[in-house]
Protein backbone atom coordinates (compact mmCIF):
# COMPACT_ATOMS: atom_id res chain seq x y z
CA UNK A 1 0.00 0.00 0.00
CA UNK A 2 2.78 2.68 1.15
CA UNK A 3 3.93 2.17 -2.98
CA UNK A 4 0.71 3.33 -4.02
CA UNK A 5 0.33 6.12 -1.59
CA UNK A 6 3.70 7.78 -3.57
CA UNK A 7 2.21 7.21 -7.32
CA UNK A 8 1.95 11.11 -8.35
CA UNK A 9 -1.47 11.45 -9.34
CA UNK A 10 -1.69 12.29 -5.01
CA UNK A 11 1.27 14.07 -5.17
CA UNK A 12 0.56 17.10 -7.82
CA UNK A 13 -3.28 19.02 -8.41
CA UNK A 14 -2.83 18.90 -11.98
CA UNK A 15 -1.96 15.42 -12.79
CA UNK A 16 -5.12 14.50 -10.30
CA UNK A 17 -7.11 16.63 -12.52
CA UNK A 18 -5.73 14.68 -15.24
CA UNK A 19 -6.51 11.75 -13.59
CA UNK A 20 -9.97 12.36 -13.30
CA UNK A 21 -10.49 14.08 -16.48
CA UNK A 22 -9.53 11.08 -18.46
CA UNK A 23 -11.81 9.06 -16.03
CA UNK A 24 -15.12 10.78 -16.60
CA UNK A 25 -13.98 12.28 -20.15
CA UNK A 26 -12.81 8.96 -21.85
CA UNK A 27 -13.51 11.14 -25.22
CA UNK A 28 -13.16 14.39 -24.74
CA UNK A 29 -14.68 17.35 -22.78
CA UNK A 30 -18.45 16.86 -22.19
CA UNK A 31 -20.47 20.10 -21.27
CA UNK A 32 -22.46 19.23 -18.18
CA UNK A 33 -24.97 22.43 -18.51
CA UNK A 34 -26.09 21.13 -22.17
CA UNK A 35 -24.19 17.72 -22.12
CA UNK A 36 -22.30 18.53 -25.67
CA UNK A 37 -19.50 16.33 -26.53
CA UNK A 38 -17.47 17.70 -29.08
CA UNK A 39 -18.42 21.30 -28.71
CA UNK A 40 -15.81 22.82 -26.51
CA UNK A 41 -12.98 25.47 -26.63
CA UNK A 42 -10.10 25.18 -23.45
CA UNK A 43 -9.96 28.80 -22.38
CA UNK A 44 -6.14 29.73 -22.55
CA UNK A 45 -6.36 32.21 -19.33
CA UNK A 46 -7.59 29.27 -17.32
CA UNK A 47 -6.05 26.05 -16.89
CA UNK A 48 -8.26 23.55 -17.23
CA UNK A 49 -11.35 24.80 -18.16
CA UNK A 50 -13.19 24.87 -21.25
CA UNK A 51 -16.03 27.24 -22.87
CA UNK A 52 -19.19 25.35 -24.51
CA UNK A 53 -19.61 26.27 -28.10
CA UNK A 54 -23.50 25.00 -28.17
CA UNK A 55 -24.29 26.69 -24.59
CA UNK A 56 -21.52 29.07 -23.94
CA UNK A 57 -20.93 28.52 -20.40
CA UNK A 58 -17.79 27.28 -18.28
CA UNK A 59 -16.93 24.27 -17.04
CA UNK A 60 -14.20 21.89 -15.87
CA UNK A 61 -14.20 18.50 -14.99
CA UNK A 62 -15.12 19.72 -11.21
CA UNK A 63 -17.76 20.91 -12.10
CA UNK A 64 -21.16 19.08 -10.75
CA UNK A 65 -18.97 17.12 -8.52
CA UNK A 66 -18.48 17.00 -4.93
CA UNK A 67 -15.59 18.67 -5.79
CA UNK A 68 -16.48 21.79 -7.38
CA UNK A 69 -16.26 24.51 -4.35
CA UNK A 70 -13.61 22.14 -2.28
CA UNK A 71 -11.09 24.30 -1.21
CA UNK A 72 -9.12 21.22 -0.71
CA UNK A 73 -7.03 20.49 -3.14
CA UNK A 74 -8.20 17.49 -6.01
CA UNK A 75 -5.77 15.41 -5.09
CA UNK A 76 -5.99 15.33 -1.54
CA UNK A 77 -9.37 14.21 -2.43
CA UNK A 78 -8.35 11.09 -4.40
CA UNK A 79 -5.94 10.34 -1.94
CA UNK A 80 -8.66 10.02 0.60
CA UNK A 81 -10.92 8.09 -1.55
CA UNK A 82 -7.88 5.98 -2.06
CA UNK A 83 -7.39 5.66 1.51
CA UNK A 84 -10.80 4.47 2.29
CA UNK A 85 -11.22 2.24 -0.09
CA UNK A 86 -7.85 0.44 0.56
Amino acid sequence: MSGELNNTTFQDEGKAREWLEARLWPDGPVCPHCGALEASTPIATRASWYQCNACRKQFSVTVGTLFERSHIPLNKWLLAAFLICA
